[in-house]
């Protein structure tokens, strides 16, 4: 019996150091990405001059919109589209 007791108790102590060590790494990934967040300057979004001067347009502005409220709704608003590429089969 006194084996079995042991083992539960081994068994008991490193779940335990098992989970601190867990929430430990979650705890400081989360603090890495709000200092990143908070600290890291974002670049300004680049317009193209064809755009933005009106000589070229979007293929389709509809797309764009619909991409961009979808990245809004999945990130909550915190996230960005920053350029848009044609994937060539």
């Amino acid at each position: 019996m006194e084996n079995i007791n042991e083992a539960l108790s081994l068994l008991l102590v490193g779940l335990i150091t098992v989970f601190v060590i867990l929430y430990l790494v979650v705890l400081i990934g989360n603090l890495v990405i709000r200092f990143t967040n908070r600290f890291m300057a974002t670049e300004p979004i680049a317009v193209r001059k064809e755009i933005a001067t009106g000589k070229a347009k979007p293929a389709n502005p509809a797309k764009i919109a619909a991409v961009i409220a979808a990245v809004e709704a999945i990130t909550g608003g915190k996230g960005r589209v920053e350029k848009i590429d044609k994937i060539e089969k």
